[in-house]
């Protein structure tokens, strides 16, 4: 891993986001691009005197470059921050280089990961006010264009760690291969990956087969004692079973394979709200399909 992608709001828990992201740089020697994106639309006043719309021209060009220099001077001491962090823990392997651009959001994150190429984005799922529409919806999106591993980090008071992961599997056909770069993205840290799939009690499945044959594609693993296999019934409460899950097993990560049409799809991104998402508190990690 040599590129990793933050794009960062200055919100409240910008520095846990940032702690996740310089955890995987410090493993691999990556360069850690900070990103962030304001709004630069000037707002032009409704009406039909030339001088009076001319004054709000000037008013609004003069905001969009406080805005800029608020922004540049925000970025400036995230950067500070972070580096003070590289500084302390001596992680001489780690490059920041930082950008600050104006423009619609969504376009914005699309251009930079077609530009900076990154192999893993860490971005916080609330922004600045804790406007939980507009950054769900701005990571689901990045799920989607990325193409890349994408961790959301919902906002936490501390960082948690990587010792224990849970991938929520469909059992789709892709899943062994999202194992195998779960186990390889975190591959410099000790971690323990429970693969589970949940389904209805009261209907019939062939889940348990399924579950079978993927297992006996990582039994070196699994003698290790670094996965383990798991179909999990739900009686009623899906989101109830699924904190129960991560509560017993004290999960620090929820990975997932992201599918438009799947079940999983609908739970962990297209509905991200606080009952699925922040109900659990902890980071999701969005794993594409290999292609």
């Amino acid at each position: 891993m040599k590129k990793i992608l933050v794009p960062v709001d200055f919100s409240s828990h910008t520095d846990i986001t940032c702690r996740y992201a310089l955890e995987f740089a410090k493993a691999s020697g990556a360069e850690l691009k900070l990103f962030h994106t304001y709004f630069d639309q000037i707002i032009i006043a409704d009406t039909s005197f030339p001088d009076t719309l001319d004054m709000s021209t000037i008013y609004n060009e003069e905001l969009m470059k406080e805005i800029f220099r608020q922004a540049e001077h925000n970025m400036q001491e995230l950067e500070e921050k972070v580096n003070h962090l590289i500084t302390k823990e001596n992680l001489t392997n780690i490059t920041i280089t930082t950008n600050v651009t104006g423009g619609e959001l969504e376009h914005e994150l699309k251009g930079i990961c077609s530009e900076f190429h990154p192999d893993l984005v860490v971005m916080g799922t609330t922004g600045k006010g804790n406007n939980i529409n507009v950054w769900g919806k701005v990571s689901t999106f990045i799920i989607d264009h990325a193409k890349v591993p994408v961790i959301t980090v919902p906002e936490m008071k501390n960082f948690r760690g990587f010792e224990t992961i849970m991938f929520a599997a469909d059992l789709s056909d892709g899943n062994a291969g999202t194992i195998s770069d779960l186990i390889e993205l975190f591959s410099s840290f000790k971690i323990t990956l429970h693969v589970v799939h949940f389904i209805i009690k009261s209907k019939p499945s062939d889940s348990y087969t399924r579950m079978k044959k993927l297992q006996m594609k990582f039994g070196k693993e699994e003698k290790e004692g670094r996965i383990s296999f798991e179909v999990s019934e739900v009686e009623s409460d899906n989101q109830k079973t699924v904190d129960h899950y991560v509560k017993d097993k004290n999960v620090d990560m929820i990975a997932f394979q992201p599918h438009k049409h799947s079940l999983l799809y609908m739970l962990f991104t297209k509905n991200i709200t606080k009952k699925n998402l922040f109900a659990t508190n902890i980071p999701l990690l969005a794993v594409p399909a290999r292609i």
